[in-house]
């Protein structure tokens, strides 16, 4: 599979909320940095446990790609990510809350699965539609959240 094969295999997989397929988009050893998300991502487990958490909290979570470039084993793909908030988010009840927002995944393909991820999101605009909560966790200079 191609670098772009692989990013729109994540994002079908993501879009179908289907845990299985989405983890399986990814290697063993793989390592996904994410500022936007609310937990540490330290291990394939804790992906898991965040996208669980992703589909609970916006049960109609969509990624829109938007545009997509790859090099050699690379691919960064742009993402247009709606969804409407049904309960808890990070602490707060973003019940009802809809977030438009864009994002971007950039990919290191090796063996047809992705070793590594990291998205950027527009943050300030997310928190801001899903209830002005933190948008990162705290981290030390130099940390960063990976698997």
């Amino acid at each position: 599979m191609t670098p772009k094969e692989v990013v729109r295999a994540f994002v079908d997989a993501h879009n179908a909320h289907d845990l299985d397929r989405l983890m399986a988009c990814l290697t063993d050893d793989s390592v996904m940095i994410d500022v936007a998300a609310p937990i540490p991502l330290n291990s394939k487990a804790d992906v898991r446990k965040l996208f669980t958490m992703i589909f609970s909290a916006l049960p109609d979570i969509h990624f829109e790609i938007t545009g997509m470039i790859s090099e050699g084993d690379k691919a960064f793909a742009a993402l247009r990510t709606t969804g409407t908030g049904h309960g808890d988010w990070a602490g707060h009840d973003i019940t009802g809350k809809r977030c438009d927002v864009f994002e971007s995944m950039f990919v290191d393909v090796q063996d047809d699965r992705i070793k590594t991820c990291m998205f950027y999101s527009d943050t300030a605009t997310l928190s801001r539609q899903l209830g002005d909560y933190a948008p990162a966790l705290d981290m030390k200079p130099g940390t960063a959240n990976i698997m």
